[in-house]
């Protein structure tokens, strides 16, 4: 038994692994947003240039819902062989943190890390007609009026916009009002209305306002400055460290992917990310390119995680 058993691995090891003649059919990158929007270009964008580098064509398939939970179920339950990639953000660590019933899948076995592709920077924003102008102004203006003032947070309640409000209200001792949008351009309107006197949302939402002078950005929650708007001070440099929001959309494999074709990918994903005429495009919609090892990326989504349980138990928030 045990010469048929050496023989076998004989034979096995002078087979060709699958992954040896990876791809030889089309790849696709589920999208859990519509068309149009930031991440889906980003995601366009490499998808052409993997099709370009592979030699297979690669489509991009559309899957908007449940704040990304639809086309992350749908990457998480796909056959592990590197046909299907499927973008993620980091919305996807605070669900797993502060709804995790709403998750048919298990995060961390189910979906395999491949690599970050942009930062999605956001911002504290005002209206130019608003009596504050720094961070600083605006913590101090509400501090003086407890409970009066509302700050719409986009998209809508638990995301990431959220979630910061409550840090920074437990850690700064705000009392204000999260007023939810379903988007940027509600949140914009309302804050452009008078409606509501702050937002967060992201920088690819209100560039043009921000660049136009129709919007006044208080703080990045960055942790560096955004390229191509370094002017706009990071929370800690307005005065507020420790309330950077680590938020992202990335590439992840169904869990199981063999560990070569994980590796390709991400070789392939970041040179590509990597390229002038990408990262130009990049951004160009607010976004920055932004890649790391999918250790790096498993580490990071772990600690999120973490991060934003303690916020929800110690905010006591609910989102039955």
């Amino acid at each position: 038994m045990r010469r048929l058993l050496l023989a076998v691995a004989a034979v096995l090891a002078l087979t060709p692994s699958a992954w040896a003649k990876y791809p030889e059919r089309n790849i696709s990158i589920i999208v859990p947003l519509p068309p149009g929007g930031p991440a889906d270009t980003v995601a366009r964008v490499v998808g052409q240039k993997l099709q370009e580098r592979l030699g297979q064509s690669v489509t991009i398939d559309n899957r908007p819902g449940a704040l990304g939970l639809i086309g992350a179920e749908i990457g998480a339950h796909a056959k592990p062989d590197g046909y299907t990639i499927v973008m993620v953000s980091s919305g996807l660590a605070i669900q797993a943190a502060t709804q995790p019933k709403n998750i048919h899948f298990d995060v961390h076995k189910d979906l395999t890390p491949v690599t970050y592709a942009v930062k999605v920077p956001m911002v504290f924003a005002t209206g130019v007609n608003q009596p504050f102008r720094t961070m600083k102004e605006f913590v101090d203006y509400a501090k003086a009026r407890p409970g009066q003032l509302s700050v719409g947070v986009s998209p809508g309640l638990g995301g990431t916009a959220h979630l910061t409000l409550e840090r920074m209200k437990l850690g700064v001792g705000l009392d204000v009002v999260a007023v939810p949008y379903k988007g940027s351009a509600p949140a914009l309107q309302a804050l452009l209305s008078g409606e509501v006197p702050v937002i967060i949302d992201t920088l690819a939402g209100m560039v043009g306002l921000i660049d136009d002078g129709k919007v006044r950005a208080l703080s990045m929650l960055t942790e560096t400055p955004a390229i191509n708007h370094e002017k706009i001070p990071t929370v800690a440099d307005a005065g507020f460290p420790g309330y950077a929001a680590d938020t992202w959309n990335a590439f992840m494999l169904p869990g199981g992917t063999p560990k070569e074709i994980v590796d390709l990918l991400h070789d392939q994903i970041a040179a590509i990310l990597a390229l002038p005429d990408v990262r130009e495009k990049v951004l160009s919609v607010g976004l920055e390119p932004a890649t790391n090892t999918p250790e790096q990326f498993s580490a990071s989504f772990n600690a999120a995680i973490a991060t934003w349980t303690k916020v929800a138990k110690e905010a006591h928030l609910k989102f039955e």
